[in-house]
């Protein structure tokens, strides 16, 4: 049987402490938890101390302030400012000997973005919401998107192999596996073929590919790569997976409660994959009741 995890992402403003997490999340029939970035110090040494398995940790946690005093998770591994870079790999190097040392098999890594007009995915995304996708300013504003992000992506793309070359290194020495998720925003890397380009340059290495289904949806909404052409193209590389639903463009909602085509996931899904459903903390636990039953229906998990 497979394991499946519940993210701590559901967690978050939700209990007064992990132990209580725990044992809801045990009682909603989850057999492990993923540390997700948004856990405190003392939420994390609390989730420890249940002794409940941690399948993977999202990079970086726990969550803590840089240098400059801002959170961490706005460290970007493909900074091209030296000092925000190196932190940025530091702090991913700490979550890694994490990973060691509480028995998680994986890291989940963010590789950071291209610093483009945000205004620009804004109102795409607007419009898509008024559902005007079919207009020509949709197609205007898509191509701009493209356009700026092709024009200013490479020396951000070097800093992000940069980073995962040395945090590669690092993760072999302490044997955990590193995941390279499928983004949600356009801007940020790596894309579709950038994900293709830095996987092969990582043969040999402890890197693998990290589907999220929900940010994959929404690219697909958006005009983008296909759903099935993420899973399709690196299923083979495939280490693990985020589980939840969407409406239109709105992710991490309970699997079942939205309108994902589980059956395609469930035919790319590789038995080696871990699976971890990542739930935002404003579902409620009755939304979440059936989940792992609805999951093994659809035959994404046994």
């Amino acid at each position: 049987m497979y394991q499946i995890s519940l993210s701590t992402m559901w967690a978050k403003g939700r209990f007064s402490n992990m132990a209580k997490f725990v044992a809801t999340t045990r009682g909603l029939g989850f057999s492990h938890v993923e540390a997700n970035a948004s856990v405190s110090p003392q939420g994390l040494n609390e989730l420890i101390q249940t002794s409940i398995p941690i399948s993977s940790i999202h990079c970086p946690c726990p969550a803590v302030l840089s240098s400059k005093g801002i959170p961490i998770a706005n460290l970007s591994p493909s900074s091209i400012e030296k000092s925000e870079r190196e932190e940025a790999v530091n702090f991913a190097r700490r979550t890694i000997s994490l990973a060691r040392k509480v028995g998680a098999g994986a890291v989940i890594l963010h590789m950071g973005e291209v610093p483009i007009d945000l205004g620009l995915e804004v109102e795409l995304r607007q419009l898509y919401q008024q559902n005007l996708t079919q207009t020509e300013r949709y197609k205007q504003v898509k191509e701009q998107l493209i356009y700026q992000r092709a024009s200013q992506a490479s020396p951000y793309l070097e800093a992000a192999r940069k980073s995962l070359e040395e945090l590669s290194q690092y993760s072999q020495e302490q044997g955990i596996m590193l995941g390279l998720e499928t983004r949600f925003y356009f801007h940020e890397i790596p894309n579709i073929e950038e994900m293709e380009d830095l996987l092969n340059e990582m043969k040999g290495r402890p890197v693998g590919y990290w589907h999220d289904v929900g940010h994959a949806e929404v690219q697909q909404q958006l005009g983008f790569a296909s759903h099935e052409e993420w899973l399709s193209r690196f299923s083979h590389r495939m280490i693990g997976i985020h589980l939840h639903d969407v409406i239109g463009i709105s992710d991490h909602r309970p699997p079942g409660k939205g309108n994902m085509n589980w059956e395609m996931v469930a035919k790319h899904l590789p038995c080696r994959a871990t699976r971890v459903c990542e739930i935002a903390e404003w579902n409620e636990e009755k939304q979440i009741q059936g989940v792992v039953n609805f999951l093994r229906e659809k035959e994404v998990t046994n």
